[in-house]
């Protein structure tokens, strides 16, 4: 994903902060990207983080640019500085992965014009200091989710949710929230950086081993899931839920939750995982990277060797590992600790909030 399609895309496509110098007034604007998918649902949970910290918070959904392939060089010049500057903004943005020389290039030249960008592991952070960002101009905040709707949903009898949404009881199902597809239509045509590809292999090697398998998908644009599905004959179902309520209640019909990204910058499926008290089993992307230590908290691999996958979710989750309702605990804890409760201060940080000038 490139920088400008980002900035653009993003949940907060832009957060720009307005300063008013008469009265020192801080106004977060919060850009957020589709009302139809879990991103405006974190928009809206930002926007009631930062509000605790300010009183002057607002959710703008309009789309202000004009172009998907807008790079940072094209806003801060003729966008961000040209259009927001009338207020004197101070620019942030988030960048959650890509490690691509010319997003660094870009971000170089206009460094002056960037107050802060939020990060949310070492890889990108790493790759910036190797190539010349220095670290006062980024702060770690990660992903994370509302954890008091994962508390109610943990109180939910698991059968009659398999009810419901017509899963067989006996089932052993493995889950796959996402978009994995490319473009926002059917999906057919895989968004290979999301890992599908190695989904459907790791699942094809359980499928031998697991006679009961199901797999529960969500999420836009399944198509080539789908299909890959159907030719290896896996019973599954997908369940497109647009309100995020419903979403998350579908964690509570799995055995296991598999990650199989090349790249992610959270991805928001660890911290909901945890949450719900749902094994993980993940490739060591984005978050993942700092907040999973194999075997204690979640089963990680190293690599993108989908024999791998397959065995830890063969012989330590389906086989039920002596150690895994206390790494499912762990988990739970590893949540906890990262909840929008724990980041309020380094949000206000973040945008320079001094409670003395800002209110």
């Amino acid at each position: 994903m490139s920088l400008g399609f980002f900035l653009k895309k993003s949940f907060y496509k832009l957060i720009n902060i307005n300063i008013k110098k008469n009265n020192y007034e801080k106004i977060i604007v919060i850009k957020s990207e589709n009302k139809n998918w879990v991103l405006n649902e974190i928009a809206q949970e930002y926007k009631q983080v930062f509000s605790k910290f300010s009183n002057k918070v607002s959710l703008n959904e309009r789309n202000i640019f004009l172009s998907s392939n807008i790079n940072l060089f094209i806003m801060s010049k003729y966008h961000a500085i040209k259009n927001l500057h009338n207020y004197e903004n101070q620019i942030y943005f988030p960048y959650f992965h890509g490690l691509d020389i010319k997003n660094i290039n870009i971000m170089k030249k206009n460094l002056s014009s960037i107050s802060k960008i939020q990060t949310t592991h070492s890889l990108v952070e790493n790759f910036f200091l190797d190539n010349g960002i220095p670290n006062e101009k980024f702060k770690r905040i990660p992903i994370t989710i509302d954890i008091s709707k994962f508390d109610k949903l943990n109180l939910v009898d698991k059968n009659l949710l398999k009810k419901k949404y017509e899963i067989p009881l006996d089932s052993f199902v493995i889950g796959s929230f996402q978009k994995d597809g490319d473009g926002w239509g059917e999906g057919n045509i895989p968004k290979l950086i999301k890992g599908p590809d190695i989904f459907l292999k790791t699942v094809k090697i359980l499928k031998d081993k697991i006679p009961e398998l199901f797999v529960l998908l969500s999420g836009p644009s399944r198509g080539y899931v789908k299909k890959g599905l159907q030719k290896i004959k896996v019973r599954y179902k997908h369940l497109n839920f647009l309100n995020y309520n419903d979403l998350i209640k579908l964690y509570k019909c799995l055995n296991v939750y598999l990650i199989c990204s090349r790249e992610e910058g959270g991805p928001r499926a660890i911290m909901e995982s945890f949450a719900s008290k749902t094994p993980l089993v993940t490739t060591n992307v984005g978050q993942a990277i700092d907040m999973i230590k194999n075997e204690t908290n979640a089963f990680k691999i190293e690599n993108f060797d989908e024999e791998m996958l397959a065995d830890f979710i063969f012989s330590k989750v389906y086989n039920e590992d002596r150690k895994l309702e206390q790494i499912i605990e762990n988990g739970y804890n590893t949540v906890k600790n990262h909840s929008y409760n724990n980041q309020v201060q380094i949000w206000k940080e973040f945008f320079n909030f001094e409670e003395k000038n800002y209110k």
